[in-house]
């Protein structure tokens, strides 16, 4: 067994969910116990100096936090539509027209997350989905960075976000085997981008679907990618030989729901000449996508789903982007 493959398994081994794997990022109860620390010393301290003054302090409003989407917008040919300005979009959230107070349409710089699914489900198609992987680096700008997750039973950040050439040559030895951490390793690319500085920020899952150890849920996965404004395009490489009828219009449904619900795209297995062609798509879409953000009017955090529809002043056109998101809880 190769060096590469030694420090894969052992990556592997070490990781669970919430992990915290390849990532700077602190374990959610060590943040949660100094915040928690944090808290209670303010307390102390301006509680103490509260009693000392009779007259009472102004409430402070904390402002709801700003809300990016990243639109697509699509003619009749299937072309995207260039040159539209602040004043072509409504942005309605629950229904309710939204001010604009962020708007961009120059190409810029994204931050993809490639996750590859190396459980026994995959053993037919691992290659496939290596290839895949490949083709899509291949077509990234100089100034787009990437980073490769692997997945199975367990998860790993096996390639870093950073601009390369080639994804690292440690895929090529993976064997597909075990089972599919698909869920937990999402949660954890999710968070990882969104500690990322690109505003447009997307994961590519390269996968049957098949969930079958996470211990986050599909609900888990769609919250975290919502939260961090991660558009998913999903491609579906399910071998329908080796599934069950019911086991493959499951998996489909998981990954079509991932994929919509954040304004992507699902994309059936791209085989062949096709493949290229698919992923240097999904590449010009990032790149020539709408960034629109806004402070929502409605005021609750009571942890909601809040459904987003956007509307572009032109006729026949199509309009893509995450079709809500969770409110946040006070």
């Amino acid at each position: 067994m190769s060096s590469r493959s030694k420090s894969w398994s052992a990556r592997m081994r070490s990781c669970g969910w919430p992990a915290t794997c390849a990532s700077t990022r602190a374990p959610i109860e060590g943040r949660k116990m100094r915040i928690s620390g944090a808290l209670l010393l303010m307390a102390l301290v301006f509680g103490s100096a509260a009693a000392q003054r009779p007259e009472q302090e102004p409430i402070i409003r904390l402002e709801a936090p700003l809300v990016l989407l990243n639109v697509t917008v699509t003619g009749g040919d299937g072309r995207y539509v260039s040159k539209l300005s602040e004043r072509d979009f409504t942005i309605l959230e629950d229904g309710r027209p939204q001010p604009i107070a962020h708007f961009s349409a120059e190409e810029t710089p994204f931050a993809v997350a490639i996750l590859l699914d190396v459980s026994g489900s995959m053993e037919r198609m691992l290659r496939i989905a290596r290839a895949a992987a490949r083709g899509f680096v291949q077509g990234l700008r100089e100034s787009d960075v990437f980073a490769l997750y692997a997945f199975a039973t367990q998860f790993a950040q096996i390639q870093p976000f950073g601009a390369y050439p080639e994804i690292e040559p440690e895929v090529w030895s993976l064997k597909a085997e075990g089972y599919t951490a698909l869920y937990d390793c999402l949660v954890r690319a999710a968070r990882d981008l969104a500690e990322r500085p690109e505003k447009r920020r997307a994961i590519l899952l390269l996968s049957d679907g098949a969930d079958t150890t996470s211990r986050a849920s599909l609900d888990d996965a769609l919250r975290e990618a919502l939260a961090a404004n991660v558009t998913i395009y999903a491609v579906d490489l399910m071998d329908e030989a080796s599934a069950s009828a019911a086991d493959v219009a499951r998996a489909r449904m998981a990954l079509r729901t991932l994929s919509e619900q954040t304004g992507g795209r699902y994309i059936r297995d791209p085989g062949g000449a096709q493949m290229y062609a698919t992923f240097q798509a999904i590449v010009q879409e990032l790149g020539h996508q709408y960034t629109l953000g806004y402070y929502p009017t409605w005021e609750r955090r009571d942890g909601r789903w809040r459904r987003i529809e956007v509307r572009v002043a032109r006729t026949g056109v199509t309009v893509r982007t995450r079709r809500g998101y969770y409110a946040p809880r006070s």
